[in-house]
């Protein structure tokens, strides 16, 4: 049976032989986290913060707020914060390698309890989806919420193409 599941790639086996980090990290190897995008509509951030609290709370998402990141790594002067910081002190954008490796780094601690993430504020364009899906994370849902009179929220499934996510709402 072992062959069968290995070969169909629906079990991998774990040597418990290994010292217990070892073992862990062999795991932790096999978890894929589930990341979901919220985009902010016009007049929606009342919104967004509402289903960013429901999920959070309700379901467990951990909310990775790019721009708190940043900041975040900033203060601590890491080594990716020092990068951003130089980059910003020159005015230059920061790449969405940057931001992927920074998010690669959280999302990938080794915490097998967290596995479901919110990512707001990134990403913003399809180069840098791209980027983060080939580097660090697919986006299993991508939710568009509208802020208008009818509360409403798109949920399209992970088939991105246009330039800007946004023109794709």
């Amino acid at each position: 049976m072992t062959p069968y599941l290995e070969k169909e790639n629906k079990a991998h086996l774990i040597n418990t032989e290994h010292p217990l980090e070892t073992t862990l990290d062999d795991i932790y190897s096999h978890i894929e986290p589930n990341a979901i995008h919220i985009r902010p509509g016009a007049n929606s951030n009342d919104l967004r913060k509402e289903i960013t609290d429901a999920l959070s709370k309700d379901h467990k998402y951990w909310n990775l707020d790019i721009n708190q990141l940043i900041r975040e790594e900033n203060e601590r002067k890491t080594t990716i914060g020092k990068e951003i910081n130089s980059l910003v002190s020159a005015n230059k954008i920061i790449p969405a390698e940057l931001i992927v490796r920074m998010l690669r780094k959280i999302i990938y601690a080794g915490d097998v309890t967290q596995v479901n993430f919110i990512l707001t504020s990134f990403p913003d364009i399809i180069e840098q989806a791209k980027e983060l899906e080939t580097n660090c994370v697919k986006l299993s849902k991508v939710f568009y919420c509208h802020g208008n009179d009818t509360t409403n929220i798109e949920i399209k499934n992970n088939n991105l193409s246009l330039f800007n996510i946004d023109s794709y709402f």
